[in-house]
């Protein structure tokens, strides 16, 4: 997600998770996924990585292939479904309310990123993960070129990470001004930990839990840090409970 905003002073902040397990799925899904793509931002940044289209498209792709090549099968596919549901309930939320159609957005709209999304992680797999598709609703003629677009975004991303390997000297992700031990916090950790475990970078990225006056996720290259919101977590609670 992109700024979006002006932000507010950062405050000590704690999201609590709910007690309902759908409902902190959902949540943690899409909380690790924004993460990913909101790390495609920092590493085409700290990297000073070329990126041919929209910045935001580039750093979505890296989100789902982070999800399939770090995941387990089930895990991930729950991942993608939670993740896809949530793109769909936003964009069905702003047609119920009448929001403009934000063509000037650097983001794709929600429905775009449903699509590329679901393409993509059966792409990676479309012998596995055809029930995905039809369920998931991909149209069948997109469908036939996701093995395409896979390979093309694996070869892409593949080949600007390749040599980013992990040691005395390099250096990665790091949580700090938070607290570890909650939700959120615990969350970013192992994530963290998974990423710094496989790659290695040359500058320190910052990650930081805080509220931020605004359901927001984004990445600040002044000072290398991803900060994800309190707010959106509990806009993500909110959600949920909308559609139930």
């Amino acid at each position: 997600m992109g700024l979006g905003g002006l932000l507010l002073a950062a405050q000590a902040a704690a999201f609590e998770m709910p007690e309902d397990e759908g409902a902190a799925a959902f949540i943690t899904s899409n909380v690790v996924a924004t993460f990913y793509h909101e790390l495609g931002h920092g590493l085409i940044d700290v990297l000073e990585l070329p990126v041919l289209g929209r910045e935001e498209d580039a750093a979505d792709t890296l989100s789902t292939l982070l999800i399939h090549d770090i995941w387990l099968e089930e895990s991930a596919v729950s991942m993608v479904y939670d993740t896809a549901y949530a793109f769909q309930l936003y964009a069905e939320e702003a047609e119920t309310l009448g929001f403009e159609t934000p063509y000037w957005d650097e983001h794709s709209l929600d429905l775009q990123r449903y699509y590329n999304l679901v393409c993509l992680f059966y792409g990676a797999n479309p012998d596995e993960r055809e029930d995905i598709a039809v369920d998931l609703e991909l149209p069948e003629n997109r469908g036939e070129r996701c093995p395409d677009e896979f390979d093309l975004a694996e070869a892409s991303w593949g080949g600007m990470l390749e040599g980013l390997e992990p040691g005395e000297d390099a250096m990665g992700l790091r949580l700090v001004d938070s607290d570890p031990d909650e939700a959120l916090g615990i969350i970013l950790a192992d994530e963290i930990a998974t990423l710094n475990q496989n790659y290695g970078l040359p500058e320190w990225i910052d990650v930081v839990v805080e509220e931020c006056g605004q359901a927001n996720a984004f990445y600040q290259p002044d000072i290398r840090r991803i900060i994800i919101c309190t707010e959106y977590a509990e806009d993500l609670h909110r959600l949920w409970m909308a559609q139930e």
